[in-house]
């Protein structure tokens, strides 16, 4: 073979290797290179990133060992070379060419689905069957509990009344029955949790409920007397490995008798009761306000001696904190920027000031002055928890306002005209959730079609 038929050769060669759809490839912008002549692949320059042979030979992945620059030395049968070349072109173009663009729908109900209220769900599930089958099925209230954590509203309940519930948007976090009639008997709610809620009917049985699924589970009654001053307090993380949403709600017991408190824990993984080892000696013949709040795998609840009793349910051991120094014990325990606080509402004149204390020493965070909130006729102050670390729904007599701390803007949220100045009122924070009660009942979706209106 002459040195012309040679040169001929290898330009033919060079132009079937690089096929026309590589002329989109970018020039190097983007870990991207557009590859000009055979002896400029110089693999150990341009493709670092890329997967080696075990020999060490200069090849591009295991699925490409036959690519190789000796193959260019000796060409004996230059047909048969450029037939070979032309396959392995085409198998590096296909590697190199960008994967499938993902569609925006498939977007839409992997990763915002998820971070929606269950009403705003049950409404999408009129855009397509495909929609219909995917928010109906357990995968998605799976990631959906674990997502959405933000409060929707507050469950309420007056002594001797039926609970209702009052959404912070009615238009996407309403509740089919936020009277709970699909409970069997009348019940008196006593703690929520993630959306999760812990109720107690008239014969004294618990039972744990999602009031969006209207399903329920009553739990096996307990080993130890749970009398009238007995607080509750439930314990729910959602987590992915927390498939079976396992729960546990653990109940401070007073013993009248012997004058301390023991722990009685009901646990979903064995479906039965145990009591804790550790009992708390100090606190002879507490009386507990209210029932506990779940923060940070402990419970928290408040005594009237001015202190808290806070009891670490994953080691099962109890320890006393001391309420902040002249605080009433009428303040509520809740959540803000990931720390546990305690407030207090106390009326200045026409003005509402609201103290904040946080740290295990419950030292004076914040103080917050809402003007002219208590003027006129003088009302009893409720604080109903915090919604994100940043809004405080306050109940003055029986109207309900919101005080934003980041923007000091204050705004009326509605007339709970259920109230009717009881100062024994109930607020319970609550999550709108798909979260199931147990692995065992139907899936949520047969149940959500009273929200869809």
């Amino acid at each position: 073979m002459t040195d012309s038929e040679s040169d001929s050769m290898l330009e033919q060669l060079e132009d079937a290797c690089l096929p026309s759809d590589m002329d989109d490839v970018s020039d190097g912008s983007g870990g991207w290179f557009m590859v000009k002549e055979m002896d400029s692949l110089d693999l150990n320059d341009k493709m670092s990133d890329w997967d080696y042979c075990s020999d060490g030979s200069d090849s591009i992945g295991q699925g490409m060992q036959s690519l190789r620059l000796d193959d260019v030395v000796e060409i004996d049968h230059p047909e048969r070379l450029i037939h070979q070349m032309l396959n392995h072109a085409a198998q590096f173009t296909r590697r190199i060419r960008q994967p499938r663009c993902t569609c925006i729908e498939e977007v839409v109900r992997e990763h915002v689905l998820p971070l929606l209220p269950a009403k705003s769900l049950c409404r999408f599930r009129a855009v397509c069957k495909g929609w219909n089958q995917w928010i109906s099925s357990p995968f998605l209230a799976h990631k959906q509990t674990m997502r959405f954590q933000h409060i929707s509203g507050f469950f309420c309940q007056k002594p001797g009344y039926d609970c209702y519930f009052i959404p912070l948007d009615p238009e996407t976090q309403g509740m089919p029955d936020p009277y709970l009639t699909f409970m069997p008997s009348h019940v008196n709610i006593r703690s929520i949790c993630s959306g999760l809620l812990c109720v107690q009917g008239v014969d004294d049985a618990y039972y744990i409920c999602n009031p969006v699924t209207k399903k329920w589970k009553m739990l096996p009654n307990p080993r130890l007397y749970h009398g009238p001053g007995t607080a509750v307090s439930l314990t729910f993380e959602p987590s992915t490995y927390n498939f079976s949403n396992n729960f546990e709600l653990v109940c401070a017991v007073p013993v009248t008798d012997s004058g301390f408190v023991e722990f009685e824990i009901f646990s979903s993984r064995s479906r039965s009761w145990r009591t804790s080892v550790d009992m708390c000696l100090e606190l002879a013949n507490a009386t507990f306000v209210g029932d506990g709040y779940y923060w940070d795998g402990s419970v928290y609840w408040v005594v009237e001696y001015g202190v808290i009793l806070v009891f670490n349910v994953r080691i099962e051991h109890y320890s006393i904190m001391q309420l902040p120094v002249g605080c009433s014990t009428n303040g509520t325990l809740t959540e803000m920027h990931g720390e546990l606080c305690y407030m207090v509402a106390l009326g200045e004149g026409s003005d509402l000031a609201i103290h904040i204390y946080g740290g295990m020493n419950m030292s004076l965070r914040r103080r917050i002055c809402i003007p002219w909130a208590c003027s006129g006729i003088p009302r009893q102050v409720r604080l109903m928890g915090c919604v994100d670390g940043d809004i405080l729904p306050v109940c003055l007599g029986n109207v309900v306002i919101s005080h934003c701390i980041s923007t000091e803007e204050t705004r009326m949220l509605g007339v709970d005209r259920m109230l009717g100045g009881c100062t024994m009122m109930r607020y319970l924070p609550y999550v709108n959730s798909l979260v199931h009660v147990n692995e065992e009942l139907s899936e949520p979706g047969d149940d959500l079609e009273s929200m869809e209106s």
